[in-house]
Order: structure tokens, then sequence, then C-alpha cells
């Protein structure tokens, strides 16, 4: 099933992506559940999407109110970096023949190409765009859903329970490859102890945009209670089906994580004054001022204040992503501003802790560049008949909202029309967009540099965490299953409290309050869908993420384990499931 929908190559923002819902629902429509009762699969547009995207979402019913929601994101990223191998990116079996055979061009170190070479002629990985992130959690989804779907609603018998399973069968009928002879006393069919009763009821629920902005997630988790409601469901676990990865034997990846780090894109417009290149202390240039804030931030794991009350747990330092002087065509004058962007991602930082920081590191960045402005200026009046000194003024640090104050007074109405503008220009590129609107402002706020304007750039991601002590049962089911489980393979299955990249998670489990959502909203250059809904509420149930773990996602390299990934994990995930539907048992 992964090697299937590998094959339907769903590049973010391409007509891949658009068309993989249809090509989802015709896989679905194999299963004899939905050939009986086909509307229960439903395709939903997402809502002022651009690209006409939509989600999918699949029901198998059973008896009583309870669900537990499978869900996962459907698009991959791009493949240029396959160079001449690129035609194979989604083919998994041809890909590994071809990377044995003979090694592309990497910009990668040989460490990692003889790492690659070594996981694919063991055979216990598979190669593919989109194989880990995340076509083989998708395919785990359906094969539970598969399973679940062949038990009888009211019980009486095993009708199917100890049959292989559907999915499996599916992938052998369509050019899955070929498939090794099972070992069911191995570890066990897929399935239960409840085998003949199809208790309650599983949703399965595939998205789009993951990989870009989280559109599809956006539009479920609004769409979800309402969703919900029609269908009569009350919602008692969310299992997102995201990848781990681990560069080891599997200890990092074999993990359920009941939480996900939060994601935030906060940027530091540094405001200069411009002059003459030919006189550079009659002005402040603010590429010096954003290099030493780069300096000092720049996977940095103290810049920030992060609470570290997880041991052995932190989140991945602070990142530039964008950094960018404020112009759009030559001249021989200075920048009047420098642009730079952050990736930080978080456990415990709020909105307003983040900004909080940065401010201070803006500040001093600033402060530390002056000073060495007025020391080379000194300098260089040694050198020539004349005194030269650079413009005598205390650095300021300002939040976007009181930046936008500033200029709407000067010119009521400026924002929505430097957001409509900046639209126009970047309609793929919210940052590019964020950048565009303060360089609208920038003359109307009459702020003279050196200056600093804080906020946050899309997507933002709330950290993703449920009251355990609240959901304390769940979690006694949760760590005596996965200790089970561990006995049984005989390998350790860690738990862990987030998961580690930004997730879909984030939408349905986040931790933040709405008045950190509007926060964020106001401090922001263009209107972040999520960020705007400060009415949003979370799901109320517990959300994990259990998924496959493999390498190198995004990369080249990207394989996912087989024996984890394809027989141990899904097995987990059933048990899970059916532990939930049936607790009452």
């Amino acid at each position: 099933m992964t090697i299937r929908l590998s094959k339907a190559a769903s590049i973010t923002d391409s007509e891949g992506e658009k068309s993989f819902p249809a090509f989802l629902k015709a896989v679905l429509l194999e299963i004899p559940y939905f050939q009986t009762n086909p509307d229960d699969i439903v395709i939903q547009n997402i809502e002022n999407d651009p690209k006409g995207r939509a989600n999918l979402f699949a029901l198998v019913r059973g008896s009583g109110k309870d669900c537990v929601l499978l869900t996962g994101h459907y698009d991959v990223v791009q493949t240029s970096m396959y160079g001449s191998l690129e035609p194979w990116a989604f083919d998994p079996e041809a890909l590994r023949a071809k990377l044995l055979e003979q090694p592309p061009e990497l910009d990668g170190t040989e460490e990692a190409l003889q790492s690659l070479r070594k996981d694919l002629a063991s055979g216990e990985f598979l190669p593919g765009r989109g194989v880990l992130d995340m076509k083989s959690g998708l395919a785990a989804g359906i094969s539970t859903l598969s399973a679940f779907s062949r038990k009888r609603e009211h019980g009486g018998g095993n009708d199917g329970v100890h049959r292989t399973d559907h999915s499996e069968e599916l992938w052998h009928e369509h050019g899955g490859g070929r498939r090794e002879e099972r070992q069911p006393d191995q570890i066990g069919e897929l399935g239960d102890n409840n085998a003949g009763k199809r208790r309650g009821n599983i949703l399965f629920m595939a998205v789009a945009d993951e990989e870009g902005s989280s559109r599809g997630m956006k539009a479920a988790a609004s769409r979800l209670p309402v969703l919900l409601k029609d269908w009569g469901l009350e919602p008692r676990l969310v299992v997102n089906l995201d990848a781990a990865v681990d560069q080891g034997e599997g200890e990092q990846g074999r993990a359920v994580f009941t939480g996900s780090v939060g994601k935030a894109l906060p940027f530091v417009y540094f405001i200069g004054r411009c002059t003459h290149a030919g006189a550079p202390f009659d002005g402040i240039n603010p590429a010096l001022m954003a290099s030493e804030f780069a300096r000092e931030i720049e996977c940095n794991p103290d810049a920030l204040a992060e609470r570290r009350d997880k041991p052995g747990e932190a989140p991945s330092p602070p990142t530039i992503l964008y950094f960018r002087e404020a112009r759009e065509s030559y001249d021989v004058t200075t920048a009047q501003a420098f642009f730079c962007a952050i990736n930080v991602l978080s456990h415990t930082l709020s909105p307003e802790a983040i900004i909080e920081s940065l401010g201070k590191l803006a500040e001093t960045a600033m402060y530390r560049a002056t000073e060495l402005l007025g020391k080379r200026a000194s300098a260089f009046s040694g050198l020539v008949s004349g005194q030269f000194s650079i413009p005598d003024v205390k650095p300021s640090v300002l939040a976007f909202k009181d930046f936008v104050r500033k200029a709407e007074l000067a010119k009521p109405g400026i924002l929505d029309s430097a957001r409509s503008l900046a639209a126009t220009r970047h309609p793929d590129d919210r940052v590019q967009q964020s950048l565009a609107v303060l360089q609208t402002l920038l003359p109307f706020a009459g702020i003279e540099g050196p200056a600093a304007v804080l906020g946050f750039a899309p997507p933002y991601y709330p950290r993703a965490e449920f009251d355990q002590n609240k959901n304390a049962d769940f979690m006694a089911t949760l760590r005596e299953i996965i200790a089970d489980f561990s006995k049984e393979i005989g390998k350790r299955i860690r738990l862990r409290p987030y998961f580690p990249g930004i997730s879909d998670m984030s939408f349905l489990s986040f931790f933040d309050s709405p008045e950190q959502r509007c926060f964020v909203r106001k401090m922001c250059p263009v209107i972040d869908s999520f960020g705007a809904d400060a009415a949003l509420l979370p799901i109320g149930c517990p959300v994990i993420n259990l998924g496959p773990w493999g390498r190198e996602y995004h990369q080249l390299g990207e394989r996912v384990h087989k024996e984890y990934s394809f027989k141990q994990m899904p097995i987990l995930l059933s048990r899970l499931v059916s532990a939930v539907l049936n607790r009452e048992e």
C-alpha cells in the first residue's frame, strides 16, 4: 500500500496534490465496507484555497458514539535533489535498484552516501519520495481501517479476523511487488481479542498542504466539530500517523509522542539610516545590526528562555530562514532596512515570551553594531584629515502592532492596501508578503533608525499537548500496551513528550490560549487563517503521534524502516485503537 500511494506523486502545490483525494477514494472503494457504504467517504474542498485542494474523510461505522480518528497528510516535498534519478523518485523499488547500482551526484558527504547504500543493501529500508513522510503512515491507517471494517458491527463470530489484511491484498494485487511470506505467529495478525465485534467508529482523515502552510488540517480542524456532530460521534482519541527519524537502530524512532513541538516564525525588521556608500559613517547600515543579531541567535540553544523540564528532550535551536536587505533595485545608497525571519521551535515558550526574548537580543545587537561603527569611524579619522562619527541616536525596539498604529495615523487604511499589494506581488510566499507590508508601511511610520520592529510571519503552529491528569486512564492503557508490545517484539518503544518536527497535531490539541492567538494575529503583517480564529477549541480528547520511522525525510536518502513500519507499527496502532473503542470491556 505504501508503494502504491507513493507512486501517486502529490508534491505540495502541484496538480498531483490536487488530484490525490480522488485517487485515494478509488483505493478505499476497493474495501468491501465502502463498496456497500460509498457515502461514508467524503471529499471536502478546502475553503478559500487558491490551489483548489481538498481533504478526504472516510468513516467506518460500528456501534455506539465513540470514535478514533486516524489522520495524516498526503502531500510530499519536491524531488529536484534526486538529480539524474528524479524520474524514479516516486518508484521505490526501481529507485532502490538505481541507488545501489550507480550512486548519484550528492550534495551530502561521502559518509551519508555510504550509510544510504548500506541501509538499502541490507534490505531493511525502502527509499523514495514520500515513503517515510508520510505515505507509509497513511498506509498503516488504511490497513487499520480495513481490518476494523471486516468485523461485524454487533458481534457474533470471527468474520475474517484472522484472514490476510485486506490492505495487503490490495498492495499485492496492484503492482506493489513481491510480498514476503507471512509469519502470523511472529507477532500476530492485525486485529484484537474483540475480533468479532465492531464497537465504536474509526474516521480516517487525509489532509493536504502539511509541507506548506497546513491549510488542509486548519480547514479540517474548523469543520470537525460539525462533522462529528452530524455523524453522532464523540472523539476519544486522535492518532497522527507522521514519521519519526532516527540515524541509529531505531531507539528514537520507535516512539509514541503525546504532544508536538510549537513552531513560530518571528521576524526582526532592522531599520537603519540611509547614506551614500562613499560616506558610510553618515548613516547606519542595518546589515551590520542584522549580522550581530544573526551571530548571536543562529543555532544557539541558549538564545531564548526555553524551560527544559523534560530530561533528554529539547527542541532544535533557532535558525534563520530569511536574511535579506529590503531593496528591490540597485543604487549606491545603503539599504534602509534588513529583514531577518527565524524558525523557533519550542516546548514551553509562549508567543509573548518569544517576542520579549528577541527584543532583548535585537536591542543588544543594535548597541553592539553602533559601538563597532563608532570605533571604526574613529579609526578612519586617524587615516585621513577630518573627523568622522556616526549619528548619535539611541536604538529603539517596537512591536509590529505599534508600528502599524504609527503608520495608520499618517495614512488610515494603509495596512489593508499594503496587504493587498503584497498578496499580488508574492501570491505563494507569505513571508515575502510580510516583508512587502513592512516596506510599504515604513515611510508612513515616521521611524528613524537604528530601530527594530518585531512580529510574526506565517505559519504559526502552537505546541500540542493534552491534559494527562485528566486522561489518566488513557495514559495507563497506553503505557501498558507499549510495555507489552515492546516485550513482544524484543525492542523498546519509547513514550516521548513532543514530536520534534512541526505537525498537524498543533491544530487539534493546541495548548495556547485564545488571547495568545490574538496576540499572534495582531503581530502578523499578513493574515494567518489559524491565528485569526481565536474561538477555535481543541478537539477535546488525547491527540498522539504514532507512525513509522526512517531516515532523511525531505532529502534524496529518504527511506523507511520496513519491519517496524510495515509489520510492527500497524499492529501496535490496531491494538491501541481497539483498546480505546473497547474500553468499557
